[in-house]
């Protein structure tokens, strides 16, 4: 069984809600990332910053697994710690909430190209820890490690056997790179309606 780890523990003061409950064309945005990564998993564990943020993701997501941040203020590595100690799956697919225009075709690459490496992770520019594909033993190990400051997601895999799947392979499975389309402004969301009009 895999794991996918939806990371939502980011605080939105732009769009005045919660981000990943953001409505994308009649649909929650952490709703169309579960969706995306449904089909190749056994569970959904969703990282969040509090509590209550899980209560007001539990509806739209019932059968999801909720990891609460216990560090306040320290970013993803905090929703990636936590998501780690509640996933139980060999592999965990991890996704940003913002991304709602992500394809499962994006994961089924990375899972094929994870072979014996601890990681898979897709670099367009510069790599993205927070779109890619872990072994979970590994990555708890790690984060387990009290001798070594893992202050981010990046720094993470600079500890693990990662491999890198570039932008060309990337774009065989996702042409306009669509999954890698975050909302973060208003703008961003208006790009994201465009290219599901267009689709």
């Amino acid at each position: 069984m895999d794991t996918a780890l939806i990371l939502a523990g980011g605080q939105s003061i732009r769009f005045g809600t919660p981000k990943a409950l953001v409505d994308v064309a009649g649909k929650p945005m952490v709703a169309r990332v579960a969706d995306a990564v449904a089909s190749l998993v056994g569970e959904i564990v969703v990282s969040v910053a509090e509590a209550r943020d899980a209560d007001f993701l539990r509806p739209i997501l019932p059968r999801a697994k909720f990891a609460v941040d216990r560090r306040r203020s320290v970013g993803p590595i905090e929703g990636m710690t936590r998501g780690f100690q509640v996933a139980r799956g060999e592999r965990v697919l991890v996704a940003p909430c913002d991304a709602p225009l992500l394809r499962p075709d994006l994961y089924r690459l990375l899972i094929k190209s994870l072979g014996a490496h601890d990681a898979a992770v897709p670099q367009v520019g510069v790599f993205d820890p927070i779109r890619a594909v872990y072994r979970r033993r590994e990555v708890r190990r790690r984060l387990a490690d009290t001798t070594v400051s893992l202050p981010s997601p990046s720094s993470l895999v600079d500890r693990l056997d990662a491999i890198f799947v570039r932008e060309d392979s990337l774009r065989s499975v996702d042409p306009r790179l669509d999954s890698f389309l975050d909302v973060n402004r208003e703008e961003d969301l208006r790009e994201v309606l465009a290219r599901l009009k267009s689709a």
